[in-house]
Order: C-alpha cells, then sequence, then structure tokens
C-alpha cells in the first residue's frame, strides 16, 4: 500500500482545523434547516453578532458556507450538503456510542438538537 499525494490530507486537516468549534458546528447544523442571516444566528446561538460573523467569515473562506444578498441584509446557507451530512453523521456516531456506554440519555435524538420553535 502507498499513499500518492499527502497533500489531500493536508487539505482535509485544514478543513477539519476550521470545523473543531462547537460554535461553527452549531452554525452548519442551523444553516441545515433553512438559510439565515448574521442576526438570526446570533438569535438562536445566543452569541455576539461580532463572534458569529467571524465564525462565518472562516467558514466561508474555506468555501463552507456561501452568501446571499438580500438588500441590508446577508444570509448564509451551506456550500455543500454532504459537509453537513458528514457533520451530521459524526454526531449521530457519537451521540450512538454515548448512549452505549449509558454517557447520555437514550432519549436523545440526533434530529432533535436543532429544532425550529
Amino acid at each position: 500500500m502507498k499513499v500518492r499525494n499527502l497533500e489531500i490530507f493536508e487539505i482535509h486537516a485544514t478543513y477539519c482545523r476550521v470545523l473543531a468549534n462547537p460554535q461553527r458546528l452549531a452554525i452548519l447544523a442551523c444553516l441545515d434547516k433553512r438559510e439565515l442571516s448574521v442576526g438570526e444566528l446570533a438569535e438562536v446561538l445566543g452569541a455576539p453578532l461580532s463572534t458569529v460573523s467571524r465564525h462565518l467569515s472562516a467558514l466561508k473562506d474555506k468555501h463552507l458556507v456561501v452568501a446571499r444578498k438580500d438588500g441590508h441584509k446577508v444570509f448564509y446557507s451551506p456550500a455543500d450538503q454532504r459537509i453537513v451530512e458528514a457533520c451530521a453523521l459524526i454526531r449521530r456516531v457519537l451521540l450512538d456510542g454515548m448512549k452505549k456506554r449509558g454517557e447520555i440519555a437514550l432519549e436523545i435524538k440526533p434530529d432533535e438538537i436543532i429544532v425550529d420553535d
């Protein structure tokens, strides 16, 4: 067996570093439900606008989210649905493992972590 090109793994690690932040992961999970503005995300996350804006900038720099301007507001959505699906899959694996070990209640469902009011 031989690895032909390590560069793709370097790029992969860079993406993982960007995603290795709980608020950025929560932002992607929220954007999976619908496109949202910075203000809407700040409200949902209970975080300052400047913090959310900084996280969105990091995600946008790595082409993980895209922005759409509508008047004075900018709305964000996932650039590629597969990234959101990959993050959701990892959460499901984590929750399943935690449930098996008795670390969390069995009634927590991965699809109910982010809910619309």
